[in-house]
């Protein structure tokens, strides 16, 4: 590739090429933040985009709310026909009309307001008598002395303010040692920590007043306050141990009343407490063992270890609110512990705002690891001017990446997740400055040129070098862009955006900063990095050894070490190639039971819950999420259902009308498109009828579906519509005339004797009252705008399947009905052939999407690294060892993170599809340059991988260790994704060192193919007649040809006319195994094949 064009114009133009780049750049920084409205940085809800979209269950879940919005007030749609007569001034029945209509004279407006606006109103009746009737029936069912009796026992106290609510602030405080915390030290050491919280400086500005007594602050619901109102005590310091040997024996002997579920909140005011009248004293009972207590403490079978008390919560009279940060940072300074008690957890409401919050606030630790690498740099390029400039690159590079994202590709929403690129930034810039620099200063050594000659050798071997790196390492990003997950996507495209346009800095702005360095009077002076290695090696050396060293020298000259670092090469290749065979043998069976990990059991588990980690498990909030907010009785869904009669079943539902469309934007998940109608459907025609009555049946039989006791009036209407028109058509009470709404007609009946009478069917069945008729989404949907006509129909039952988070159980429970569905579809009329059914399957459809899409995103980005390393070195044999080496890496870095208790959620979704941009590098610099041994070297396997790692050691070992210190960098974090970044770097980076140089290198040595097996050339693979007629019997006696007609980047720099000498090192080494012996100062001309590049991370200097 000529690029010496390119050289000149850098060379001859450097400033206008910085100024251009400059201007570029920061236009592009700047655009963003003034033309579009919504701000960079806009992480309130850290959890959006964790969804999936063009999934079939998320299509159908986007066109089910979709339809859920079109049937409120202003959609498109109504449920209840009155709705519509209503706003047309009319009402379905004449003779109400007659009566009502001078009576409603002078509040038609108030009635129909109601209605109209209030979506909870729009299924009641507007009989105004029915309604009476309703409330005078509930009225007559509780005892007359009801409501006095309330108002008196729930008179406000001036104590506590009503009772607790989970919308308050609630803190969870555990005994040491399994003590009791029933107990008078221990209720006292409770009052005291409610003391530190009330005492709080932000406290009262935060707190619920009392209104009637002087609008002070709200005491605190906590077991001892109960104990304290139960005796009459002005406080929770008050109480006496018979206070609360007494409070103990009464909820004892109540706890029973609980668990039957005939205590609740104002029981009496409801009307059904049907307990003594001391367990429903102040509420004191119900609140103690729902809120206060945990579900260890008077279980439903009681015994005597249950009457133990370890954990209780404290409810603060203060709402969960972003209000609530400043009084968060105040009291996670307090000693949280007192007296072998511990505040182990809490929930303020703010998990989402403290989470913005660190993220930029940790970000610091990001920047050590940045800073590490960069001073890496500097110490390798001896220029800070340059070290400066590179950084200025990596944040220019960022900026055109925003500016992409957000104006080219018009992106809005940008997930905290695109944060994680600035690693990969900074970690590919500071590499290609590597390169670059390494390149640059050997051409240097080699050539006496002028400053264009050496720029252009330079681009000539760097240009393709840092191009096949970007290619890898984007193409591994870029392949997450299979997922389905909006936030993993959308992480993908900026990631691998990032990459492409660090490139193309780092081949404009970067060469011209380094003209600017060379001709400048400072690039000779490395002041700077000798007073660095200086104190470096003063504090490595000054007491352990005796140090030798002065402040002119480069490197340190303390012996100890000195002999280490030169000796470290050689040790390695002896290393690796004398136990070889225990190498190979020790990583393939480790390798072998992390495929055992990964694949059989313990496995990469499934996420196990909806909720997002995004704390450090350690962390209060996360604490109280994941562990003990199950703990207590009012966070506990067996109850709850029970109390509110919801069983919480999985839903059976099956719509017809709407197409399972989303036309929204998949990058942007507030955008839910449009609703889509399906312009076949009609459900007033007679064979539709018929076939949805046959569907209705079918279920009840299937074993999936749930019985359920009670009116179901609207969940298959077509049952409800045919009973109805069972009745005789003259009413006998009223004398009203039903026809044709009656049993006249006959089932299926035509499409005008079908919209006339379920209008009116619907109409009657919503007049029911709510407390007999629970509104849902079944029933036909009646269009607005055509009506009577309707546009969807849905059918909904409870099914017999509990909601779970078991990816097995929600599978099974999908795959049934939906298989059951797709049999049912196939005998269905055409104006019914297009429905479909839908569940609670949103995180089920997630779990999914990670389990498939993870693993092809992984077998993408691996067949790219295959069609990469073959380009490169086109040997069929070195490229099946370094994908399989490849292999291994992955299976044992996900099998480490699988034993580290990793579940395959969203963030380890991302990790693992880029572990292969990260550790196809290695394997990718061993088989190059095992490619590229000398002609003498290729028929000996040892001496060719000695090569190998000769030349390729040093830099593998440092890319590793200064990623793996980055990562390192990030573990202190209090986020969780920064910690599990930094692990996964310290992980890959390790993993993939070891597989690379020991594994393969084994490899390589025992296997590796010998004169030339298996190799091909792009000359022999071209069909030209000209390349044929050029071959001879002459071209034995040359060099071998090489892939392409380029030199390989840097080992041809090394010596002169394209030819390099075997390094000191590998001679040392030859000399002493004897391989190559005869040959150590043999030059050979090296493979002139561009294609055959090294993407080199990481370059030490040469201290050979």
């Amino acid at each position: 590739m000529n690029l010496n064009w390119f050289a000149h114009i850098i060379v001859h133009h450097p400033f206008i090429i910085i100024s251009a780049v400059a201007v570029f750049s920061g236009t592009c920084l700047v655009i963003p933040f003034t033309l579009k409205t919504k701000p960079f940085r806009d992480f309130s809800d850290p959890k959006m985009g964790f969804t999936t979209r063009g999934t079939t269950i998320s299509n159908r879940l986007t066109a089910w709310k979709n339809l859920d919005e079109s049937t409120k007030p202003s959609g498109q749609f109504a449920i209840n026909p009155n709705d519509i007569l209503i706003r047309r001034n009319l009402t379905f029945f004449k003779p109400k009309i007659k009566k009502i209509g001078k009576k409603k004279k002078n509040e038609p407006k108030k009635d129909f307001s109601k209605v109209y606006i209030n979506e909870a109103s729009n299924n009641r009746s507007d009989n105004s008598y029915e309604n009476n009737n309703w409330t005078a029936l509930k009225n007559m069912l509780l005892p007359k002395h009801a409501e006095s009796f309330a108002r008196k026992a729930f008179e406000p106290d001036g104590f506590l303010c009503g009772h607790p609510d989970e919308q308050y602030a609630h803190i969870v405080l555990k005994s040491k040692n399994s003590e009791d915390l029933f107990n008078l030290k221990s209720l006292l050491a409770l009052c005291r920590i409610e003391h530190e919280f009330i005492e709080a400086h932000s406290y009262k500005d935060l707190c619920v007043t009392n209104k009637d007594y002087h609008k002070k602050c709200c005491k605190p619901w906590s077991v001892a306050n109960y104990i304290a109102i139960l005796h009459n005590r002005t406080s929770c310091l008050a109480i006496t141990e018979e206070d609360i040997n007494s409070t103990k024996s009464l909820l004892i002997n109540c706890s029973q009343y609980f668990h039957k579920l005939k205590l609740s909140p104002n029981c009496v005011d409801k009307g059904y407490c049907d307990a003594p009248s001391e367990c429903i004293r102040h509420d004191a009972v119900f609140n103690v063992l729902n809120f206060l207590t945990s579900t260890t403490f008077l279980p439903p079978n009681n015994t005597i270890e249950g009457t133990t008390l370890q954990e209780t919560m404290i409810f603060l009279p203060l709402a969960c609110s972003t209000a609530m940060l400043p009084y968060y940072h105040e009291i996670i300074k307090m000693d949280l512990e007192y007296e072998g008690i511990s505040v182990v957890a809490m929930e303020f409401g703010i998990k989402d705002v403290l989470f913005d919050e660190c993220l930029l606030r940790d970000a610091w630790f990001m920047s050590s690891g940045a800073l590490f690498v960069l001073l890496c740099m500097w110490l390798y390029t001896e220029s800070l001017f340059l070290t400066i400039m590179t950084i200025i690159a990596i944040i220019f590079s960022l900026g055109i990446s925003y500016f992409m994202y957000m104006l080219v590709f018009e992106l809005s929403f940008f997930p905290f997740m695109n944060l994680l690129a600035v690693i990969v930034a900074i970690g590919i810039g500071a590499d290609d400055a590597f390169i670059f620099c390494k390149i640059w200063q050997t051409v240097k050594e080699e050539k006496n040129s002028s400053i264009v000659k050496l720029m252009g050798d330079t681009f000539h071997h760097a240009f393709i070098s840092m191009f096949v790196t970007s290619l890898t390492t984007a193409a591994a990003f870029l392949a997450s862009y299979a997922s389905s997950v909006t936030a993993i996507c959308c992480f993908s495209i900026f990631s691998g955006t990032a990459v492409i346009t660090n490139f193309f800095m780092m081949v404009t702005w970067f060469p011209a900063c380094v003209v600017i360095w060379e001709r400048s009077c400072c690039s000779n002076v490395n002041l700077a990095k000798s007073c660095l290695m200086a104190c470096l090696q003063r504090w490595c050396c000054s007491k352990l050894i005796k140090p030798t060293w002065n402040l002119s020298t480069t490197w340190p000259k303390c012996s100890f070490f000195a002999k280490i670092w030169s000796s470290k090469e050689r040790f390695l290749l002896e290393s690796v190639v004398n136990f070889r065979y225990v190498w190979l043998i020790v990583l393939s069976l480790i390798a072998l039971i992390s495929t055992i990990i990964v694949l059989y059991y313990p496995k990469f588990q499934l996420p196990d819950s909806s909720a997002f980690q995004l704390f450090d498990s350690s962390h209060p909030f996360e604490q109280y999420d994941f562990k003990y907010k199950n703990h207590f009785w009012f966070k506990r869904e067996e109850r709850n259902n029970l109390e509110t009669g919801v069983n919480f079943k999985l839903p059976l539902r099956f719509v017809w009308g709407v197409l399972p469309v989303d036309n929204g934007d998949h990058l942007n998940p507030e955008s839910l498109g449009k609703l889509v109608l399906d312009p076949e459907f009609d459900i007033s025609q007679p064979e539709s009828q018929e076939w949805l009555l046959k569907f209705c049946r079918h279920l009840h039989r299937q074993p999936f579906f749930q019985p359920t006791f009670g009116p179901l009036l609207p969940n298959c209407f077509i049952e409800t519509f045919m009973k109805s028109m069972q009745r005789d058509c003259v009413d006998a009470f009223s004398s009203r005339d039903h026809s044709p709404c009656c049993r006249t007609s006959k089932f299926p009946y035509n499409s005008s004797v079908f919209y006339e009478c379920i209008v009116e069917e619907m109409a009657q069945i919503y007049e029911t009252p709510d407390q007999y008729l629970i509104p849902g989404m079944a029933g036909p949907k009646f269009s607005k705008d055509q009506f009577p006509t309707i546009k969807a129909v849905i059918v909904e039952y409870d099914s017999s399947y509990s909601y779970s988070m078991s990816y097995e159980y929600m599978h099974d429970f999908f795959t049934k009905v939906e298989n059951w569905m797709v049999e049912e579809m196939k005998s269905a009329p055409k104006t019914m052939q297009n429905g479909w059914f839908i569940s609670e399957l949103e995180f089920y459809d997630l779990q999914r999407e990670l389990s498939e899409n993870t693993i092809l995103a992984i077998i993408v980005s691996m067949g790219l690294a295959l069609i990469v390393l073959l380009l490169s070195t086109l040997n069929i044999l070195t490229s099946l060892y370094a994908i399989l080496t490849i292999t291994c890496s992955i299976f044992v870095t996900v099998a480490v993170l699988v034993l580290l208790g990793w579940k395959l959620n969203i963030l380890e979704s991302i990790t693992v599809s880029t572990a292969i941009g990260l550790t196809v590098d290695f394997s990718l610099h061993y088989t190059v340059n095992y490619r590229l041994c000398p002609h003498a070297m290729a028929d000996e396997r040892i001496a060719a991988t000695k090569y190998a790692l000769s030349y390729m050691a040093g830099p593998v070992l440092m890319a590793a260790l200064t990623t793996g210190a980055a990562g390192v960098f990030m573990m202190p974090s209090l986020i969780l994704p920064y910690i599990q970044i930094g692990k996964f770097l310290v992980t890959v980076m390790s993993v993939s060192w070891i597989y690379a140089t020991f594994h393969l290198g084994a490899m390589l040595a025992i296997i590796g193919p010998q004169n030339q097996f298996g190799q091909f050339h792009y000359s022999k693979l071209s069909c030209c007649p000209s390349s044929k007629s050029k071959t001879s019997s002459s071209e034995r006696n040359r060099p071998v040809n090489s892939s392409l007609s380029d030199t390989h980047e840097l080992d041809s720099l090394t010596c002169k006319s394209g030819v390099r000498p075997i390094p000191r090192a590998l001679q040392r080494s030859l000399s002493s195994g004897g391989a190559g012996k005869n040959n150590q100062n043999r030059y050979v001309f090296t493979d002139q094949s561009p294609s055959a590049t090294s993407a080199i991370t990481i370059i030490m200097a040469d201290d050979n």
